[in-house]
């Protein structure tokens, strides 16, 4: 529509560049810092402009009308916008691809949170530094190619599965849809193009190393009460054996509140997380740990029934509390003044799988296992999905559902179920059963005999004959 409104006169284009010119120029007097003043003795137009001599003195220029000074200046700034450009177009052009991304970095560091802005360094100096030919380059001169050979380089070196690829791949590609954005380039080179055999099966892990099975279930229960009875003062080991009942997020264990148990439910809104010093992305420092008002994502915002043991071992929490006048703020899991941190109740895990003798799984299986048990015991996938907090079934059957039976009690389940067909009776043998005669007789099931034939149409000979048939 432009184009037409050009070609045919409508707009006219050197009005338009006039006008455009006019209101750069008003623009830039307006934001001119020094004084324009008019000397009567010498019938002239003063003014300095922002460069300096040799001795520091600012640049002072005269024009017999006051216009032509307007147009002195204007030329300067003008001059000086293009100078700049080009000298940010050279710097462009010679910035690496690792400066790009600190700088990329920087940005990123103010849309989210200090963890992730750890958790990207960290994946940067373990799958970028390694390669510093690459991102020694400059960014504008990266092709395609370029990216293809690192890739292959990194999956034929690292040992990675896709999840990892993709978000170390996820590095680059936000880097360079940074420089899209930001105009640095025009045209971004970034592309996957490698051979997916390289990359790791992701296979679903071993049931045995996921979930904590029913045996090891009251094994690790025991334990930690050998825990609480060591040490009565510890509600740490409460914390691990609670979250059996609610199946929450570590942090949002810690963060429980008095006032989130609601008759028979609890609700779960909020959660501990560690905060980190991301002003040198070089020496990222953890700041300690604090609680905050949201949980991992909207979906985590829950309320969840309590069973009666886990209503009992709030009860237990409590009164451990009062007694030693253990107390912050309305929080349940509290010590020395403060909630007590992640780290506390990793601790007690890892020392009490190991006191056992079996290996160490984290509070991350035991939501696992919480998963795991409901849908075992016949609760819908999507009221599963709904206790734990996540946004769609999906992820919760293929990170989440394990079995939690031992191999003696899986064995024992999949053979009653097989042999418990008491309600099926007198289901003839195909081979000697007589009464099933004519064309069914070779089948291969006595449910084949219910199988209804279809018109039989022999198939035309020629062209002429299959169009013989259509009339």
């Amino acid at each position: 529509m432009l184009n037409y409104a050009i070609k045919n006169g409508i707009i006219n284009v050197s009005y338009v560049q006039e006008q455009v010119e006019m209101n750069k120029r008003e623009e830039i007097l307006k934001k001119h810092q020094f004084s324009i003043w008019y000397n009567e003795k010498e019938k002239v137009w003063y003014t300095h402009l922002p460069c300096y001599d040799a001795n520091g003195e600012k640049k002072r220029v005269k024009r017999r009308h006051k216009k032509d000074l307007e147009d002195v200046i204007y030329q300067h700034y003008l001059g000086q916008d293009k100078k700049s450009a080009l000298k940010n177009k050279e710097n462009i052009e010679k910035m690496s691809l690792e400066m790009l991304f600190y700088e990329f970095m920087q940005y990123k560091a103010k849309e989210v949170s200090s963890g992730t802005i750890r958790r990207m360094m960290a994946d940067w100096k373990r799958f970028y530094k390694k390669y510093p030919d690459f991102i020694s380059m400059p960014f504008v001169r990266i092709r395609k190619i370029d990216i293809d050979y690192f890739l292959a380089d990194v999956t034929n070196t690292e040992k990675l599965n896709k999840k990892a690829f993709y978000n170390m791949c996820g590095l680059l590609k936000q880097t360079l849809e940074y420089a899209e954005d930001a105009e640095y380039i025009t045209k971004n080179p970034y592309r996957t193009k490698v051979n997916k055999k390289n990359l790791l099966n992701s296979k679903k892990k071993s049931n045995k190393t996921e979930v904590y099975q029913n045996d090891e279930r009251e094994l690790f229960y025991n334990e930690m009460e050998r825990r609480i009875q060591n040490n009565p003062s510890n509600t740490a080991p409460l914390a691990v054996i609670l979250d059996f009942e609610l199946g929450a997020r570590k942090g949002e264990i810690l963060a429980i509140s008095i006032s989130d148990i609601v008759g028979n439910r609890i609700h779960i809104h909020r959660q501990v997380i560690e905060e980190f010093d991301t002003s040198n992305l070089d020496n990222v420092q953890s700041k300690g740990f604090v609680v905050v008002e949201y949980t991992k994502s909207e979906d985590g915002d829950r309320w969840i029934p309590l069973t009666q043991r886990a209503k009992e071992i709030i009860e237990r929490v409590k009164k451990i509390n009062k007694k030693y006048h253990l107390k912050y703020k309305d929080f349940l899991f509290v010590r020395d003044g403060k909630i007590l941190s992640p780290d506390a109740i990793d601790c007690q895990v890892r020392l009490g799988c190991k006191h056992i003798g079996m290996p160490v799984k984290t509070m991350h299986k035991i939501r696992k296992t919480y998963a795991s048990t409901l849908l075992h015991n016949g609760v819908n996938i999507s009221i599963v999905k709904d206790m734990l907090g996540h946004a769609d079934e999906s992820t919760t059957l293929k990170h989440y559902i394990f079995n939690v039976e031992n191999d003696e009690t899986t064995e024992n389940c999949v053979l009653n179920a097989l042999e418990s067909t008491d309600h099926i009776q007198n289901i003839p043998n195909i081979q000697n059963d007589n009464s099933i005669k004519g064309k069914h007789e070779t089948c291969g099931t006595v449910w084949d005999s219910q199988v209804i034939d279809f018109a039989k149409f022999k198939k035309a000979k020629n062209l002429e004959n299959t169009r013989n048939l259509a009339q």
